[in-house]
């Protein structure tokens, strides 16, 4: 089989997990693994493959080995409680027309997408699958009781490298949970952020449940703006902003048209430099 063929298996395989079955590996599973002599990594990553019908050690074995082992990674709940964001921010639920802000749990031993794609050398392409040995809680932003931006650690881990990126006079599409706002208006390099979200009830429950919990050196950074974010990125010139970054979509799913469309306002402010989330797990379906 192809390597491409290979991996449309593979993704397939995660997809059924992720959709539909779970919560089919459990603690008790993995412990009576563990027992044999392998780590929880590898138990899991067993177990999972097992479950999904596959023959880990006769047919399937370096498929298991090649795609299921560099995937999975048990994660630690201590690292992402640690975030500056996690320690600033608590509130309880709180809801405005169809936007809700609210605390959700991911239960131990529930996988979750925990980074972009990554790419290898020889053509395999491997989705990044994270699990915790314990269950996780974490602040979660909800239109119409869909899960819109969630603090699991894909929502972490992706967006470092466009933290890093930003400088100067900012400007970011999408609100969410005001993550990406807050962690670049921390920056010393960064002089302003301005935070476009088309949906009023977000901004207004941002400002008044969200924002006040920020330091006053980060919070005055950042500017609200109410408007849609094509229309938006329509109106500006050449030396509006430095750097741009654009959060507006769910997933894949919906961010392949988004950011071809984003890409096709770049011309609007060409000074700028851009960036897009999950691009690198998207250029996959381009």
């Amino acid at each position: 089989m192809s390597v491409s063929l290979t991996n449309e298996r593979f993704l397939k395989l995660l997809s059924v997990y992720l959709n539909f079955r779970e919560d089919c590996v459990t603690a008790s599973d993995v412990r009576a693994v563990t027992a044999a002599g392998v780590d929880e990594t590898y138990a899991f990553a067993l177990l999972l493959a097992e479950n999904l019908g596959v023959d880990t050690d006769g047919e399937d074995k370096k498929f298991f080995h090649d795609y299921f082992i560099p995937s999975i990674k048990k994660l630690d709940v201590a690292d992402y409680y640690s975030d500056d964001y996690f320690r600033l921010v608590n509130f309880d639920e709180r809801s405005l027309g169809a936007f809700t802000l609210k605390k959700m749990t991911c239960p131990a031993y529930r996988a979750f997408v925990r980074d972009d794609f990554e790419y290898l050398p020889d053509g395999r392409v491997i989705p990044q699958i994270g699990f915790f040995g314990e269950d996780y809680r974490y602040p979660a932003a909800l239109s119409d009781g869909r899960e819109w931006m969630t603090l699991l650690p894909n929502e972490i881990n992706s967006q470092k490298k466009y933290i890093d990126a930003a400088f100067g006079k900012v400007a970011t599409y999408g609100l969410g949970l005001g993550y990406y706002a807050f962690k670049v208006a921390k920056k010393s390099e960064v002089s302003s952020v301005t935070v476009v979200d088309i949906d009023e009830n977000a901004v207004k429950l941002f400002k008044e449940v969200i924002l006040p919990c920020f330091p006053k050196s980060v919070a005055k950074k950042i500017r609200l703006v109410t408007a849609d974010a094509f229309e938006f990125a329509r109106s500006l010139h050449a030396g509006d902003f430095d750097y741009i970054y654009a959060d507006i979509w769910h997933d894949v799913s919906d961010a392949v048209s988004a950011i071809e469309k984003f890409k096709e306002y770049e011309k609007f402010c060409p000074t700028a430099k851009f960036g897009y989330w999950i691009e690198d797990t998207v250029k996959y379906y381009l």
